[in-house]
Order: C-alpha cells, then structure tokens, then sequence
C-alpha cells in the first residue's frame, strides 16, 4: 500500500490555443519543420537519452513510465499512485498467476468492448508529455533567438502526435517513410540552420524490454545478443501485407445502418467478439484485427509483435494514433453504435466483460461505459471512461486534438444528418479501397453478383505467442501464389508447461478475423474455370474458388508451421502429418453476400445482405510442416 497518493493528470494539450490536427509523419516532417524538430528533440527527451536535451519533466511523462502501462514490467505507474490497492496485480498472488491463462498483469485492454476507447487516453498522455517538452524547449529557443520570436513557440502549441496511415496506397507502392527505420534525421535547427541527430523514432535503447540480453528494441532480429539491423524485412513485410490492410480498413465501413447498436459495436471494437455466437456471422472485422496486423507486420521477432513489450517500440505510438484516427472516423459514420452496458440476445441481457484482467481489473470484470479507464485520470481526479473518450467534436469531452479532413469528414465537427453519414461512408470506401463496389438500403439487389470473405476463428494461445493465417491464391503456370490476406494474433505467452494447462488454453479465448476477397480475383478464378458452353452454378463456383486457396500457419518471423490446400479435391492429410488439436484452426469457411443499391441515389454506401456461410475450405485438413504444431 502506497503512503502517499499521486495522480498525473492526462489533459492532452489543453492550454495551447485549441484544437489542432495530428498530421501524418511525412507531412510534419515535410510542411512543418519547426513542429517536427520540436517533436523529433522532445521524443528524444522523454525518452532520456545521453544526448538529448536535460529538461524537467514529470517521471510520470517519461517514455519508461508511459511505455510500461502497457504491458510489462506489471507494475503501478507513476502517474497513479494509490491508496487502495485491492484489485492490483501482484506477481506473488496465486490467485493472479495460477489460472491459465494467468491474469495479465498490464493495464492495456485488448479483447474487448474498450479497446479503442482505452487506447484514446493513452495516446493523448504521450502527446501530452511531448507537447510539455516542446513548450520549454521553444521558450528557450526563442530566448537565445529572439528574431525567431514566435515561431518556436506557435510551432509547440500546435504539435500534436503524429500518425502513421500504413493503409495509406503509397505503402504497396513506394518505400516506407524513411523516418520510420533510418537512424538519422535532419531538423530544423535556430537561425535557421539544419541538424542531423539521432532518431527516436527507429528504436529505445537500454535494458528496455526485460529481454535477457537485448538492450535496444528490434523489429525483426535474429536470436543473437547483438542482432544486425533488420530494415529490409520491416520495409518488406509492410509491403507485401499493405493491400490487405487497405481491404481491412474499407470492410469497417461496410456495417448496416439497422444493426443492434450493442453488437455492431462489440464487432467493430475488438477481436474476441464477446457477444458472437457459434451459429453468428461476423462480416466487417474489427478495428482491433487490422491492429494485430500492423503489431505482427512491424515487429517479426521483436518487441511489436509482443503485448507485453510493444509500447517500448516507439512505432507503436505512431500505429496506435492511426488506431485513433479510424476510431474518430468511425464513430463519425456510426454515431449512433455504441457498447451501452451490455448486450441482448433473444430477450436475455449479458454484460461486457475483461475476460483476463488487467493490472487493475480483476478476472472478468464487468465493463461499463461510465467504468474506470485506469490508470487514466481527468483534471478532477476520477478516472477516464469510455463516455467521456468518445467522439472528438465540441459537444463531447474535450481532448485538443482532430485529425486532417479525409473524404469530406472532420472528425472534430459532428455530422449535421444520417444523410450525411452515409454519403461519407460511401466516400470511406473507395478512399481505402477501389477495388471493391461501394453502396446501402431501400435499394435493390444486384443480380448474379455476390461478393465473398474468409471467416478466420482461432485459438489465442495456441502458440503460446504471436502468429498468423495467411490465405494465399495458389496461382498456376502464367501467376505466381499471391498473398489474399491474413489474420493476426497479437498474443502474449503463457509460460507454464503443464498438459492440463495446454488444454485450457487451447479451450480459451476464440480470436474472429474477415480476409475480403477482391472481386477481380472472383472474376479471375470463375473465368479460368469456364468451359465457354455451360454456366457454373453456384456450388461449382464455390468449389473452384475453395480449390484456388492455400492456407498457412506462420510464427512472428514468418516462418511456416503448418499448411492446408483448398477445396474438395485436396488430399486428405495423412493422420501422422496433421496438426495436433490445439493448434488447428477452429474455422477457416467462405461466406458471400448479395450486394444492394439505392434505387435512385447512387450516392449511398450498399446495403450488404443475405449472408450466407459455404462451409469449411480445408476440408483435406491440416499438414504440420514444423515439430512444434504436430
């Protein structure tokens, strides 16, 4: 128990004037070099390198501090001393660490109905430590340079925390931006001069991650004390993942306007999908999957693929403000889901629950919208909650910070009309996506066109750690196998080797994922197909599609674990090569959808209906290709 109380605030960049844009890096760096400078110099100083600059700032606002509320060292931050602490993890309590999977033992909360919310107040405090730094750093600049007055200092009330769009069309096309993997980087310096330093951008260094022998964070590394730098694959894996993300983010804007506000929410907020059931389709995926993603894509064998390390990565920053930035436009198209207090089904009401934990929530504790964000606390000392970091406009709790009009939403003004909503979620689309037919309801069915997905369920912890399924189209003799998509699993280890305890996990958390698939791949496949006399029915379509996929297993670094051919003429695998239980895929089945237009507007976003679901694609099962999954 702590003798004293203390509670640092998270404010955001109140006091600076008013409400600015977060911009994406390239842009800060590129049109705002006086903002840049301040955020390169002040992320350098929280962080506390040697060489950067000594200035005060709360040990609350230090990298350290703000990195570890993630995950590990599951421990109480800084900025939330307190008195009571009942519910607190505790390493030497069984009742924290004997189930399996153990209670974790962070504060972040992942798998479930306060995901994006959780994550708002989180990002803001960072901002809010750096925006502090800039401040004393542009006074003293300005101080020493008095024909700069002015510059310097609007330039810090103005920064906001950038954000990186790795949906963004450039990544498939052209190189990352190179502020995100080369260690130097040139700023804006006084009078006018440049500066090359150090970047604290591509990694932390010191025994940062309680890594036994690491003491800097990587991205992909080899299992060595002093691994090489790994650009190349970080830059690679980015790019060859960038065009699944891109279809992930369009499918978040494809929910109907009719949907329970309850469930759409739980759909479009987290992995676990508390409230699906088996019998359930999940159609649009969820913000949190594309997330997973991005953690798995940026980290390899390194600290982002880990939850219980990610944050110590400084990218991971950078990924979670883009999070927000969907969030915010999001819950501008869909104001009107929310999580309320819990859910219905058939007349019967369940709440939302943390099913495993965190540093401040017990086991299964109940999630409410006006419940605890902590370690989170306002300007009047209560906690955060979901109610106040919802929305960005004026009307809603204030946060300081917008991001840069896309499609004709400003997030930071609310929508005048439901019209309104709908035109933006139909420009949504197309902006993240071309490839895909755009359009919503009193509409009328396409006909003879339907367009499908890869329903993914699989086990957490089946790996005890991060991995992934990835759908490829085989190809044939005029293509080479090309990546479809993938579905993510950013999981933490459980590291007790008992039988029992494999079992339990192997009967624990369900993670849902949605791989779109192109139509022109439909197109492509149906017409390789066709004999030019007959026109194939529906089960025949289904089966050449299934008989064009293969499946993958693959570890954090890529490597695969286990594989499966698609379609009804795919031998069966022999019983002694197949994958054992607790590894295999729950699900991996096409579903397909009728597409509706409005009958006049062609503006409107479509209405998706008559899901149907196709059965299981890998009915010849699961090939083990590595000892660990047989």
């Amino acid at each position: 128990m702590n003798p004293v109380e203390y509670h640092y605030p998270v404010i955001g960049r109140k006091g600076t004037g008013g409400v600015f844009d977060r911009l994406p890096t390239e842009t800060l760096e590129k049109d705002h070099p006086y903002q840049f400078a301040l955020f390169i110099l002040a992320f350098a100083a929280i962080q506390q390198r040697p060489d950067a600059f000594q200035v005060m700032e709360e040990p609350a606002g230090t990298f350290m501090e703000i990195a570890s509320i993630h995950g590990r060292p599951f421990i109480e931050w800084a900025g939330d001393r307190n008195n009571d602490t009942s519910t607190d993890y505790s390493a030497t309590d069984k009742k924290d660490t004997d189930p399996v999977p153990a209670r974790f033992g962070g504060y972040c909360n992942h798998g479930a109905v306060v995901f994006p919310t959780w994550h708002r107040p989180y990002v803001m405090l960072i901002e809010q430590s750096i925006g502090n730094i800039a401040d004393q750093l542009a006074h003293d600049i300005e101080a020493k340079n008095p024909h700069e007055c002015g510059v310097w200092v609007k330039a810090a009330k103005e920064l906001r925390f950038p954000y990186w769009d790795w949906a963004e069309k450039d990544v498939s096309e052209n190189d990352l931006p190179p502020v995100l993997y080369e260690d130097k980087v040139e700023i804006m310096d006084a009078g006018g001069q440049k500066q090359i330093i150090d970047k604290p951008l591509v990694f932390l260094t010191g025994q940062v991650a309680y890594f036994s022998k690491w003491h800097r964070t990587y991205r992909y590394a080899v299992s060595t004390a002093n691994p090489e730098g790994t650009d190349l694959d970080f830059i690679r894996a980015f790019k060859a993942g960038a065009k699944d993300l891109r279809s992930k983010v369009a499918q978040l804007f494809v929910v109907n306007d009719n949907e329970d506000s309850a469930l759409a929410w739980d759909e479009f907020s987290n992995h676990t999908m508390q409230s699906k059931r088996e019998m359930d389709n999940f159609n649009s995926g969820s913000l949190e999957g594309v997330h997973d993603a991005v953690h798995t894509l940026g980290g390899g064998t390194g600290h982002m693929s880990a939850p219980d390390y990610a944050a110590f990565d400084p990218l991971f920053f950078l990924h979670h403000s883009n999070v927000d930035r969907l969030l915010a436009l999001w819950e501008w198209c869909y104001t009107e889901y929310w999580m309320e207090s819990g859910y219905e089904i058939k007349g019967k009401s369940y709440p939302w629950t943390q099913q495993l934990g965190t540093y401040a929530q017990v086991y299964n504790a109940q999630l409410l919208p006006d419940g605890p964000l902590q370690p989170f606390r306002t300007e009047q000392g209560d906690y955060w909650t979901s109610s106040q970091a919802r929305f960005l406009h004026a009307d809603a709790y204030r946060k300081y910070y917008s991001y840069p009009e896309l499609a004709g939403v400003k997030v930071n003004q609310a929508p005048m009309s439901s019209d309104e909503r709908a035109l933006a979620r139909k420009k949504l689309r197309p902006t993240t996506d071309n490839d895909h037919p755009a359009v919503p309801a009193d509409h009328a069915v396409i006909p003879e066109y339907r367009t499908f997905a890869v329903h993914v369920k699989l086990l957490e912890h089946a790996f005890n750690g991060s991995y992934s399924f990835q759908l490829y189209h085989k190809g044939n003799d005029n293509s080479a196998s090309q990546l479809i998509g993938t579905v993510a699993v950013f999981a933490r280890p459980d590291h007790s080797p008992c039988k029992a305890c494999t079992l339990r996990r192997e009967a624990g958390t369900v993670i849902h994922g949605v791989i779109p698939i192109p139509p022109a791949l439909i197109e492509s496949i149906m017409k390789s197909n066709a004999d030019g006399e007959t026109v194939a029915t529906l089960d025949q379509t289904l089966a050449h599609i299934k008989g064009e996929f293969v499946g993958k297993i693959v570890d954090a670094t890529g490597s695969e674990l286990a594989r499966a051919e698609g379609g009804l003429e795919a031998p069966q695998v022999p019983g002694h090569q197949t994958t054992s239980r607790n590894v295999t895929p729950l699900e991996i089945s096409l579903v397909s959808t009728a597409v509706a237009e409005h009958g006049e507007d062609k503006d409107r976003p479509i209405y998706m209906c008559d899901w149907q679901h196709h059965d299981g694609i890998f009915s010849g099962g699961w090939q083990a290709t590595h000892p660990a999954v047989a």
